[in-house]
Parts: C-alpha cells; sequence; structure tokens
C-alpha cells in the first residue's frame, strides 16, 4: 500500500481510514529523523493513530490492553515530539487541537501549510491562569454558540458558586473568539474589540500559580472607565456623566464587541449597570457571571465531573512536584466535590507539608463556602504566629503589595528574617502569591476575603496595622510624590502603588479622617494632574474643600482652591472659567490665611485665569503681585527661583500672545536657565515648546524642526501627556507649514485627543479648527 512501509500494530476494531486521510509514514519518518527515536516499531506509533482516530485515552488503552497511566505518560511524550517537530509552544499540543496542528503543518492528505492573515483587534483581557483549560466540553459549546452572531442572544449570564470556575469558562472562551478573530478563522465567533471588567479587586481565578493584578470596577462609571482604556478613547470620559451612556452606546454601536462584566453579585449600583447592558445595541454581545443567578440566558456551572476532575488533580500535582496514587486523587475529587477551586487548594495544602488525611478531614467538617475549605486548616495552623499577622495585613491592600508594605503593616519591620520566611510559609500554603517579575505580593480574592473576615476577628490588630498602612503610604507619598520640581524622578514608584493609594484615600474618607485625606492628597494632587489619572480629581478637591471650609482650616482651603482652579483654567470652558472667576476672587479675600508661597501660587492661579480670558493687562497685575509675593517671603536660593520662575513664564506667554515674538524667545530662555539651576525638568521641557513655536512663527524653519524634535523625545520619555499633546500640536504645525499634510493630520489627531483626556476643552477645540484647515 503506498504510504506504508511497515505492517501496522492496529486492533482490527481500529478504522484503517485513517492511513488513507493522513500521510502517516512521512510523519513517522520526520519525527524519528527530528527526534532520533523509534516511532514505526514501538507503541508510540499505536497512540500516534489512535490520536488521529479520534480516540478517547479509555479506549486508546481498553484497544491496546495498556493501562491508563501508561497510555496517558505515552500520549503526554507524544504531545512534547510533535512540538518539537512543528514548532508549537511548549505544551501547546494537547488531544483537542493535535488534529488541527498537523492539519496545519500539511500532514493531512491534500491540505496545505496555513497561512494566516493576522490583525490585532483591541482587547483588555487578563493572562489566563492555566496552562490547559479542563473539562466543560459541553458549557463552552453552549457560551460559543450563544456568543455566535447567527444566535439572537444579546445577555448571557454564567452563574454557580465561587471557586466553581465561571470567570476561567468565560476567559477560556473569550480567548478563543480572540484567536479567531486575530486570525480571521472561523473556529469560534470573532470580534471587532473583547472588553473584560470585573467588579472583584482581584480575579477568582482558582489558581495559585500566576499572580493576577486586577482593579475592579464597582460601577457603573468604573465600567465606562475601562471600556474606555481598553479602546482607548478618552471622549467616554470626558463626557458629562449623563450623556456617557449615550457615548459609549454610539461608540460600541460601530463595532462587533464582547463585554465581559464579572462577578455582577458585588457591583455597586447593579439594577443600573444591567440596564445599561440590556439597552446595548445588539451587535454587542455581553457576558455576565454571578454567584446568584440572573435570568438572562444562564448557563449554570456544577461541579467537574470526575474525569475532568481527577485530570485537573493529575495536572496540579504535576505542577506542585507532588506524587498521588489514583487512589488518593479519587479520594480527593469526592471529598472535594470536584469543585475546581477546593481542588487547586488542596494540592497547595498537601504541597506545604499537610498530610492527606489532615486536607481530607478538614474539607469534610468544614460549614462555610468552598473558600472556608481549602483555608481553614491552613489559617489555624499559624495563628498566633507571624504568617497569620502577614496574612491579614496583606488582606488590607486591594492591589499586589511590595514586601516592604506588608512588613510595615503587620508590625514586623524590626525583624526581616522573620517577615522573609512567615511569607515563604503563606506561599506554601497557597494563600499568597509573588509575582517574580514585580516581586510584588498578592492574593486571590476568595483567600482575601478569607483573611479580611480573620482581620475583624482581632479588631485591636486591624485598629492598629490599618494606621499603620494609612501612615506607610503617607510616608511613601513623601518620599515619592509631591511637586514636580523636586519630585518627578520618583513619579514612576507611583503608579504600581495606585489602586492602594486610591483605597487609602477611600477608608480614610469613610472613616473621616480627614487630614490623613488632606495630606496625601495634596502630595498626589501634582502626579495625578501632570500624568492624566484619576478623573474624578475635581470630586476629591470639591470633598477636601467641603470639609476644610467646615473645620475653619482656611490654610488649607486655600491650597485645595488654588489646585482646583488650575484643573478647571486648564479646561478653559466657558463654564470652567466662570467657576474659576469666582472661587478665586471669594478665595483672595482669605489670603492671609495663607503663607506668602501659596499667596504666591494663588496670584499665579489669578494671572493664569485672566490669560485665558485674554485680559492681559490684568494679567500683568497678577504677575506683579504674585513678584512682590515672591520677594516679600525672602526664601532660600532654589526656592526662590521655582517660585520667581512662573513670573517669568507667564510674562513670556503674554508676549508670545500679543506677537511679540523677540520679546517673548529672550524672556523664555531666562526661564530655561533658571528651571536648569533648580532641575525642574517639566519647566524647561515646556518652554522649549515655546520656543520652538516662536521659530515656527519666525520662518526658522531648522531650528524649529530641532527643538521639536528633542522636546518631544523628553515629553515621550517623561511620560508628561500635556506636554505630548502640546508638541504633537506644534509639530502640526510645522508639518503643515513646510512637511507632510499627512503627517500634520496624523498629529492632529494625536494633539486632539491628548487633549480630551486631559479635560483641555479650548485646546482641542482650537486643534480640531487646525485639522479641519488641512
Amino acid at each position: 500500500m503506498p504510504g506504508q512501509s511497515e505492517d501496522w500494530n492496529l486492533p482490527k476494531s481500529w478504522n484503517r481510514k485513517i492511513l488513507q486521510d493522513w500521510e502517516i509514514d512521512r510523519l513517522l519518518t520526520n519525527l524519528e529523523v527530528t527526534l532520533q527515536k523509534r516511532y514505526r516499531q514501538s507503541t508510540r506509533k499505536d497512540l500516534l493513530l489512535g490520536l488521529l482516530c479520534g480516540y478517547s485515552l479509555k479506549k486508546i488503552g481498553q484497544d491496546l490492553h495498556k493501562e491508563n497511566a501508561a497510555v496517558r505518560a505515552g500520549l503526554s511524550n507524544i504531545y512534547r515530539d510533535i512540538e518539537v517537530l512543528t514548532g508549537e509552544a511548549n505544551k501547546s499540543v494537547k488531544s483537542s487541537n493535535l488534529v488541527y496542528v498537523l492539519e496545519k503543518h500539511g500532514y493531512r492528505r491534500g491540505s496545505v501549510v496555513a497561512t494566516i492573515q493576522r490583525r490585532d483587534i483591541p482587547h483588555n483581557l487578563p493572562a489566563p491562569t492555566y496552562t490547559q483549560f479542563i473539562g466543560r466540553e459541553a458549557d463552552m459549546k453552549k457560551l460559543l454558540e450563544r456568543l455566535s452572531s447567527v444566535h439572537g442572544a444579546h445577555m448571557i449570564t454564567v452563574h454557580g458558586i465561587g471557586g466553581v470556575g465561571k470567570t476561567a469558562l468565560v476567559l477560556a472562551a473569550a480567548y478563543l473568539c480572540l484567536k479567531a478573530s486575530n486570525e480571521n478563522s472561523s473556529d469560534a465567533p470573532k470580534f471587532d474589540a473583547i472588553i473584560f471588567t470585573s467588579a472583584k479587586q482581584q480575579e477568582l481565578i482558582p489558581t495559585n500559580s500566576i499572580l493576577w493584578r486586577q482593579q475592579g470596577q464597582r460601577n457603573l462609571r468604573d465600567i465606562f472607565r475601562e471600556i474606555a482604556n481598553a479602546l482607548d478613547d478618552p471622549t467616554i470620559l470626558q463626557s458629562p456623566p449623563n450623556d456617557q451612556f449615550d457615548r459609549v452606546r454610539q461608540i460600541l454601536s460601530k463595532r462587533r464587541t464582547l463585554l465581559i462584566v464579572d462577578n455582577m453579585e458585588t457591583i455597586e449600583d447593579r439594577n443600573e449597570v444591567i440596564e445599561f447592558l440590556y439597552n446595548l445595541p445588539i451587535c454587542i454581545k455581553v457576558i455576565i457571571t454571578s454567584r446568584e443567578q440572573i435570568a438572562l440566558l444562564p448557563i449554570r456551572l456544577r461541579n467537574l465531573p470526575q474525569d475532568d476532575g481527577l485530570q485537573l488533580i493529575r495536572q496540579q500535582a504535576e505542577e506542585k512536584g507532588i506524587s498521588i496514587n489514583d487512589e488518593d486523587s479519587k479520594q480527593l475529587y469526592d471529598r472535594t466535590g470536584g469543585i475546581p477551586l477546593a481542588i487547586v487548594y488542596s494540592l497547595g495544602q498537601l504541597s506545604g507539608g499537610y498530610s492527606l488525611n489532615s486536607v481530607l478531614n478538614r474539607l469534610t467538617s468544614a460549614t462555610g463556602d468552598v473558600a472556608r475549605f481549602c483555608f481553614e486548616q491552613s489559617v489555624q495552623g499559624i495563628k498566633g504566629q507571624p504568617p497569620h499577622k502577614l496574612l491579614m495585613s496583606l488582606a488590607i491592600f486591594p492591589d499586589s503589595a511590595i514586601l516592604a508594605a506588608v512588613a510595615e503593616v503587620a508590625g514586623l519591620t524590626a525583624a526581616p528574617d522573620i517577615v522573609n520566611n512567615g511569607l515563604a510559609r503563606l506561599q506554601q500554603l497557597s494563600l499568597v502569591n509573588l509575582n517574580p517579575e514585580t516581586k510584588r505580593f498578592d492574593m486571590l480574592s476568595l483567600t482575601r476575603e478569607y483573611a479580611l473576615a480573620e482581620l475583624a476577628a482581632y479588631p485591636d490588630f486591624e485598629r492598629e496595622a490599618r494606621r499603620r498602612w494609612v501612615r506607610w503610604y503617607l510616608d511613601f507619598a513623601h518620599n515619592y510624590a509631591g511637586e514636580d520640581w523636586e519630585k518627578w524622578i520618583h513619579y514612576n514608584k507611583l503608579e504600581p502603588e495606585e489602586g492602594n493609594l486610591r483605597a487609602v484615600l477611600h477608608w480614610c474618607e469613610d472613616k473621616e479622617h480627614y487630614e490623613a485625606v488632606r495630606d496625601l492628597w495634596l502630595l498626589l494632587s501634582h502626579y495625578a494632574n501632570l500624568y492624566a489619572y484619576w478623573d474624578d480629581r475635581l470630586d476629591w478637591l470639591q470633598w477636601l474643600i467641603e470639609q476644610s471650609e467646615r473645620r475653619g482650616e482656611w490654610s488649607c482651603f486655600v491650597k485645595i482652591i488654588v489646585r482646583k482652579s488650575w484643573l478647571l483654567i486648564r479646561e478653559c470652558s466657558s463654564v470652567s472659567l466662570k467657576e474659576a472667576d469666582k472661587i478665586l476672587r471669594r478665595t483672595w479675600v482669605l489670603r492671609d490665611h495663607a503663607d506668602l508661597c501659596v499667596q504666591a501660587d494663588l496670584a499665579e492661579s489669578m494671572a493664569r485665569l485672566q490669560i485665558r480670558q485674554k485680559d492681559y493687562k490684568d494679567a500683568r497685575h497678577w504677575l506683579t503681585v504674585e513678584e512682590k509675593l515672591v520677594i516679600e517671603a525672602n526664601l532660600e536660593e532654589r526656592q526662590h527661583i521655582r517660585y520667581f520662575i512662573p513670573v517669568l513664564y507667564h510674562q513670556a506667554e503674554i508676549h508670545y500672545l500679543e506677537g511679540e515674538y523677540l520679546l517673548a524667545k529672550k524672556l523664555f530662555q531666562e526661564v530655561m536657565k533658571s528651571a536648569e539651576k533648580i532641575s525642574w525638568h517639566r519647566v524647561i521641557n515646556s518652554a522649549q515648546n515655546w520656543l520652538a513655536d516662536i521659530a515656527i512663527e519666525q520662518g526658522d524653519r531648522d531650528e524649529a524642526q530641532k527643538l521639536l524634535i528633542q522636546g518631544l523625545t523628553v515629553a515621550e520619555t517623561t511620560h508628561n501627556k500635556r506636554r505630548l499633546a502640546r508638541y504633537r500640536r506644534s509639530l502640526a504645525r510645522w508639518e503643515k507649514k513646510w512637511g507632510s499634510a499627512e503627517k500634520a493630520y496624523q498629529l492632529s489627531i494625536k494633539a486632539i485627543d491628548g487633549f480630551k483626556l486631559l479635560g483641555m476643552t479650548r485646546d482641542a477645540q482650537e486643534m480640531q479648527i487646525f485639522l479641519d484647515s488641512l
């Protein structure tokens, strides 16, 4: 027979048609040459042919009269061999995709090596928490059918108890859709965007090997923010709150979108969110996961069937280096009830040194949910010890935390060895994860719920731990936040802590710890403004204004007004400028409650307001006032330079706006020299932008280009969003005058997006007019 070089050892019951469909001889030859292994005269050949027949492990074992364990080990080796032969990723080949992989690489008769046209659709899916998704074939099939465009379902719910694998199933389906969409294949429904939102502070994925950093979307506004971030569309957040739904609906209606809302039961404004989802266009598929059943085309997840549960046990045992026989695996499956999270954590306890009998006994005696089954024994064994304090302390952090912060909150900074050993013990017990890349500690949300319950049982410890938590972040902000002329070099350390900083602010607000909110926000405001983080900045400022006014703390009141006016003036709409004028004039009356430096800041805000209103005469008056206050303050040299620079800067700005380019150039050069003395790099970068604009106006093509390229590089490196938008605006003007109209168009679009993200309404409008003129 052509293509058959040996007699096959196939059982008669096997379908010999497989030899007609596949180029078996070439496949075996390539395997033997590549791997230097015998395939033809060994059981490897028979196992491979059994797979190509589509038979299950059990069927192959029966027909070959082999034990399941031997068949399983042989198949695992074959998968690895196929990966080496085809170049597929390590541990990517399995029984479910073996036929596809070999067909893709041309081993099916009549097939050709696939050429895939890729596209990258926008998505924000978190990384999978499993090396192989196990089971749920029927549920996956049902979910994919409902996600297809031909199915009438608009909203799909996946519900079940905590730890049953709702999120894992939905993410596995989403990744299939992502792959099909990127490769334009028909293996799964295709979408133009896939957006994942979750109300959990950490993903509730039953695994203990991969750290997830998922900041929760707890309400409709948070969901809108996540959609805006995923689609890189700032117009959603810049729309008035009452108009955001219509804006989201308008944007999503232009593309086929998969929107996932995870953990619906913990969303604050649940009815409002459901109403929003229900009224989305039909082109949008919505998946909701919840512990509570919602009557919206539900898919209910139950425990894993025995075969799948045992496969999960084997997978986890292999990953953790545990030896567990078939009998013990069956017993563990029975005691856990086939709940994936209970299986994963039970194997984690075994790897931490617990005996199987101990794990099984605690599982049967537990009275709570799956988390209690898994954690009670582990936590009971560390109570009263440093690991217990560390566990409760880490639970206070909604986002991942560095070792120093956890140690401080636990009150163990004086004992670094105890901290290291305690955290190592928690990792052994699968209660805590360490991200090897970021060196940050985290825990699953189910673990955190249990640990927070433990924390509540020790009110004295919780009170002190919360106090240390707030103090640690205040010290952290003192070290790395503050004014950008002094602390900008440390701002990169703030971003990983943003979720925890927000949590401190919210907790202190709830507990009416006004002083902590005040001190922390005053330190963070420059960072938040410079990098356009936290779209709720005005809300926090208003809260602080009201609280400081109620307490008669007028010095703080003046400081907060200055910061609020800064945002209002930057927005530069008629409404915001009117409000800024109102609050600044009222606050000027109270200026004597603040020190002279704050009064100088207040005068600067008055000058900035008049410049935006094009009242340059009054602006010059306020700059004169500001200059006198700076002189009167009698500051040391660096402080004097810092507070005198804004006077020069705004004087130069006025000259530019009045068309006096020579005077403007001279003053901006003075600004740069002064800023260099104190390493105020943001101002240097800003003045350089103005000098480039002056060069454009004066027709100095080469000088303008040099300044813009240098300045843009710095703005990109420092992630200064405001300066990025302004440099792109200037470069667009340069391209229009001397370069490419197409580049001018592209730069204009980016500048407009930047201005909108920053809430700079007038700048965005002016840039739109420029764009329309191209």
